[in-house]
């Protein structure tokens, strides 16, 4: 018995030891989190694919505090929002612009990152704004989840070191995902699920111009990404 004692008491140890140690991860993820407060502009793209077929695909740009534009694409439809203030402007499938509120249906029901702007269907003046949502999802991974380093990557030109991330969801079901995160600013290139049917596209402070759309323009000209 004083053996397993002894035996149960280097684990705790060497438990407490491995977790007092710096996690080069979290660090990783903490300086993700402050790095985007110096973000000005923004463009993320968004892909769900199956058997290396793109499902649904969704772009969103930004110019922080209160500009936007969100596009939408599915296999058989689309949805566009534009939001210029407290101005906002929606038009889905063939229909012609519309100027006000959408409904919850406008867009397919997944969560989309927004480091400067409030959720999609509420006044830019409510709070908490999407700034709080993607430094909430950054932050949980960086308390609750396993972060191991991966290898370099390449990707459109910009290396990145790689990030393994696991941690069990609210649903109490374990997912996990890689975070690609370049080394020269700390800002991420993208996220992708284990399985790469889901993956997110990151791009800092492009050029981007958003511009109240044309009211009279036809619903069956197709919108290019922005």
């Amino acid at each position: 018995m004083k053996i397993l004692g002894i035996v149960a008491t280097v684990i705790l140890l060497l438990a407490v030891a491995y977790y007092a140690m710096p996690n080069p991860g979290k660090k990783a993820f903490q300086k993700e989190e402050i790095v985007m407060n110096g973000v000005s502009s923004w463009r993320i793209h968004t892909e769900i694919s199956r058997n290396g077929k793109v499902l649904l695909s969704r772009t969103h740009v930004a110019l922080c505090p209160d500009k936007e534009r969100i596009m939408e694409r599915g296999l058989d439809n689309y949805a566009e929002y534009v939001r210029l203030g407290d101005d906002i402007y929606y038009r889905k499938g063939n229909l012609k612009w519309v100027k006000g509120t959408p409904g919850s249906d406008l867009f397919t029901p997944f969560p989309t990152p927004r480091p400067c702007l409030t959720n999609p269907n509420e006044p830019s003046t409510n709070r908490p704004g999407g700034e709080e949502e993607i430094k909430q999802w950054i932050e949980e991974d960086t308390k609750d989840g396993r972060i191991s380093r991966g290898e370099m990557q390449e990707f459109k030109g910009q290396k990145c070191q790689e990030w393994n991330v696991t941690r069990f969801t609210t649903q109490n079901r374990l997912g996990s995902y890689n975070a690609c995160i370049r080394e020269s600013d700390g800002l991420p290139v993208y996220w992708k699920s284990a399985s790469e049917n889901f993956g997110i596209y990151f791009e800092w402070d492009p050029e981007i111009r958003i511009q109240p759309p044309d009211m009279n323009a036809s619903g069956m000209q197709l919108p290019e990404m922005p």
